[in-house]
C-alpha cells in the first residue's frame, strides 16, 4: 500500500503532466519493490530516495507501507 504526504501531493500537482505520469508510475512500482531506491544517510537516515528523471527525486519511507514524503527537484532534495 502507498500513501502520499500533503507535500508530495502538492509536488505532484505542480509537475508537468508528463512528469506527473512518470512519478505516479514509479510510485506504483515502489509498492511492489519498496527497496528500489537507495538508503539515505545523515538527517534523512531511515528514508530512501529514487530518481525521477534528471531533475526530481522521490523521497519515501517503508514501514510496512510506502509513505512518499516529498518529490522535490534534485537541487533541493537533500537540504
Amino acid at each position: 500500500m502507498t500513501e502520499l504526504s500533503k507535500r508530495a501531493i502538492r509536488d505532484l500537482d505542480a509537475m508537468t503532466p508528463a512528469l506527473r505520469d512518470k512519478a505516479e508510475a514509479l510510485i506504483a512500482r515502489l509498492e511492489a519493490e519498496p527497496a528500489l531506491g537507495k538508503k539515505l544517510k545523515g538527517k534523512l537516515e531511515g528514508k530512501r530516495s529514487i530518481w525521477l528523471g534528471r531533475t526530481h527525486r522521490i523521497i519515501y519511507e517503508t514501514d510496512p507501507l510506502v509513505f512518499v514524503l516529498t518529490i522535490p527537484q534534485r537541487r533541493d532534495a537533500y537540504r
